[in-house]
This record gives C-alpha cells, structure tokens and sequence, in this order.
C-alpha cells in the first residue's frame, strides 16, 4: 500500500510519501519563507524524483485539512483534487488534532494562528472533545493543569511559560502514522476544509 500526502496548513509545508512493500516513510520540508502556492509543485517534483515514483502510484492521497490559514489549506486541497480529477485515488483528510490524538491520550494542543490567537484542541482518551480558537491572553485561564502540546516551531512564536508544557519536535511520524490508522480503520471522512477562524478579509469587515 502506497499513499501521498501533503500538509500546506502551517508556516512551512511538507510532503510525505509511505510504501509498505519497501517499508519506506519519506517526508520532504519545503524551504522556510517559500510560498506554498510558488513552491509546492516543485517540491513535489523533488519528492517523486528521488524515490523514483509517479503521482499516479498511489493507492491513496492524504491532505491535512486545517486548521491553518485560508489561502495554505486551499492550496493544499485544490492540489489533492487537481491530481485526483486524473488518478480516481481514495482520499484521506485529516486534521492536526486529529495527528496529536493519534499519539497523545490527553491534554490540550495548541498551533499558533495569529499575532494575538491560537487554535486549541482539548484530548481526552484520544478522542478531539472540544476545538476552537482562543486569545493568547487568555490560554492560561483554559488549560487547568491539563499537559500542553505544542510544536517546538511554534513555541517560540507563541512564547507560553506554563509548567505541563511537551513540546514537539516534529510531526513527521505522526502524520503518516495518523494517516494509517485512518486507512486501517477506513474512516472515511468528508474533503472539506477545517477552519476555526474567520478569513483575515472577514475580520477585517467584521471590524470596520
């Protein structure tokens, strides 16, 4: 079994490919400060290039969905769907709750989304129980002794002293093992955006 993945939801994008009959995980990190829409097909390029594969080899294709900013989950998805019109593969989505859940029992995640918010999940039993967006004034008021996860990238943006805090390295594994388990148990879910925030242009209106 073979799948495509990518993830254009966060600041830097990724690419990721599994092959079962080689035992292959392989995960590709486009350049910070690369623009996902200038730079994503490129990159795809490199990824296909070096394991000697085509995007039609696939059994499946995988998007992470959100949350994230509006203009990196389209290009992610349009890209999944654009490849898809052509090869007819099973689609997964997947959210980045869903990627922490698939490790992480309990707690709360949190990914920074702007200069003053971040999206949270709260876990429990690896089940997502409630998600949403909160100010990051505020974080502290929600958290309740609850253990803290945020990715290594992102704590040095969002800058929290907190005591339960487990930062992240990298979500490489998780993704494709998140993605596995969702083909396992074939968990079929609806391609559609995962947002939890307003577009910059709708909160721009909103406030005027």
């Amino acid at each position: 079994m073979k799948f495509f993945g990518i993830d254009t939801t966060r600041k830097i994008a990724k690419i990721f490919l599994y092959d079962s009959e080689e035992d292959k995980r392989y995960t590709l990190t486009m350049g910070d400060g690369v623009k996902h829409s200038e730079g994503l097909f490129l990159y795809i390029e490199k990824a296909l290039f070096e394991n000697k594969m085509d995007i039609k080899d696939f059994d499946y294709y995988a998007c992470v969905i959100g949350p994230g900013s509006f203009t990196g989950i389209r290009v992610g998805m349009s890209t999944i769907k654009g490849f898809n019109q052509v090869a007819k593969k099973t689609v997964v989505p997947i959210n980045t709750f869903e990627i922490f859940a698939s490790k992480y029992k309990s707690g709360v995640v949190l990914l920074n989304s702007t200069n003053t918010s971040c999206y949270y999940a709260k876990i429990k039993g690896r089940e997502i129980i409630d998600a949403g967006v909160v100010d990051k004034a505020n974080i502290k008021d929600m958290l309740d002794k609850e253990t803290v996860y945020i990715l290594a990238e992102e704590q040095n943006i969002i800058q929290l002293e907190y005591d339960n805090i487990e930062v992240v390295d990298t979500l490489d594994d998780l993704y494709i093992d998140a993605v596995l388990k969702k083909i396992e148990n074939n968990e079929a879910t609806e391609f559609v955006p995962y947002y939890l925030q307003l577009s910059q242009a709708e909160r721009n209106l909103k406030n005027d």
